[in-house]
Parts: structure tokens; C-alpha cells; sequence
């Protein structure tokens, strides 16, 4: 800074350099608090879209339960998602897991009962199984499991399943460790298999079937 005098008036001039050392640290400031300001929009947008996303999610699946006529439950989860429906019941007898995949077209049951534990594969049957599309939540406080429309009968493998990856992630993770075999549809009549005592042959129900296993 230099110093004239002017009349005995003495006048200041500023140099340009000693301008530029105050405006530095100004310009430092408005670059940090810009960052900032565009940091927490990022994080803000993210978590938005996050919650935006999941919320979607949540909007595809579909969760409730019945009450069967034994007074157990009996739960039913539509997944649009992955497109499945997945029904779980735990009676006095036995406990059942069963996944209806729509995208392979194909039916897992896990059932737990006094004798063990096992999954069993079968083609799915469209006709007899309902769309993840067209499960509602019922209206009614307590709904009451609806009435059995379907009767079949499986005959199961004899060696099991060596590889289950096909299996969509719910089903494959349900039978992770456990004996899995393939099903195909029995033309015998379950009540008449029971009656002859042959082999083994065991029944379960959930949601509209009610489905026996025999070999």
C-alpha cells in the first residue's frame, strides 16, 4: 500500500496484489460451501430414489394369513416381483412350505412331518394354481382358509435331486440340505393308495389342494 498526499490530504492506493490476497480466501469459502451444498443434493437424491425404489417394492408383494379349520395358520405371500406365490402352514401333523414359480413353471413343497424333512419338484399346473396377479388381501378380519378344490397324487423318484440351482432363490434356499426329489402326477386315486398300504403315502393341504406324496 502506498501513501500521497494530495493538498495535505493524504489519499491510500490499494496495489492489485494486496486486492487478489483478500479475495483468495473468499473464493476458497464459496468453492467449499458449493461442494457442500452439491455433496448433501447427491446423498439427498440417492436416498430419495432408494426409498422410492424399495416403496415399489413393497407395493409387489403381497402378505396375509388364513385360519384353517384346525385353528392353525396358514400364511400366503404373492411376490409379482419374482413372480411366485409361496404358502406356509405349520398343523399338529406336519408343517409345509410350498413355492409356485410362475417364470420356470414349476411347484417345490417342503414338507416337516414325524418322519422327516424333504422337497419334492413338480411341474407346475397352471390350471390349478393361482397367479401371483390374482391374490388379494381378504377383507375380512380373521379369514377363514378356503375350501379344497383339488385332489392330486405324486409319485416321487427314488434317488433325489443332485443339483437344485434351477430352483428360484426362495425354494433353493428352503431345501438347501434336504433330501429334494422329483414328482410326477400318479393317476391312482390317493384314498385307494391308503387303503392298500403300498409303499408310502403321505397327505397335506394348503391353499386350494390338498396333495399326497407316494413311492
Amino acid at each position: 500500500m502506498t501513501e500521497k498526499t494530495n493538498n495535505d490530504i493524504p489519499t491510500f492506493i490499494m496495489n492489485s496484489s494486496e486486492t487478489s490476497e483478500k479475495r483468495r480466501p473468499y473464493k476458497k469459502y464459496a468453492i467449499i460451501a458449493v461442494s457442500v451444498v452439491l455433496t448433501v443434493a447427491i446423498i439427498l437424491t440417492a436416498i430419495l430414489v432408494g426409498v422410492y425404489f424399495f416403496s415399489e417394492t413393497q407395493k409387489e408383494i403381497i402378505k396375509f394369513a388364513y385360519m384353517r379349520a384346525d385353528n392353525s395358520k396358514e400364511d400366503v405371500t404373492s411376490n409379482l416381483n419374482d413372480n411366485t406365490v409361496q404358502y406356509h402352514a405349520n398343523t399338529p401333523d406336519y408343517e409345509v412350505w410350498a413355492y409356485n414359480d410362475f417364470n420356470r413353471d414349476i411347484q417345490v413343497t417342503k414338507f416337516r412331518y414325524s418322519e422327516g424333512t424333504n422337497c419334492y419338484v413338480t411341474a407346475l399346473n397352471r390350471t390349478m394354481a393361482q397367479d401371483p396377479s390374482e391374490i388379494k388381501v381378504p377383507t375380512e378380519v380373521n379369514p377363514k382358509a378356503p375350501k379344497v378344490k383339488y385332489q392330486v397324487t405324486y409319485r416321487t423318484a427314488k434317488d433325489p435331486i443332485s443339483d437344485v440351482s434351477f430352483l428360484c432363490k426362495s425354494a433353493r434356499d428352503a431345501c438347501k440340505g434336504i433330501s429334494t426329489y422329483w414328482a410326477l402326477p400318479s393317476c391312482e386315486d390317493s384314498t385307494e393308495l391308503k387303503r392298500q398300504k403300498r409303499g408310502w403315502t403321505v397327505c397335506l393341504g394348503y391353499g386350494l389342494w390338498t396333495v399326497c406324496y407316494e413311492r
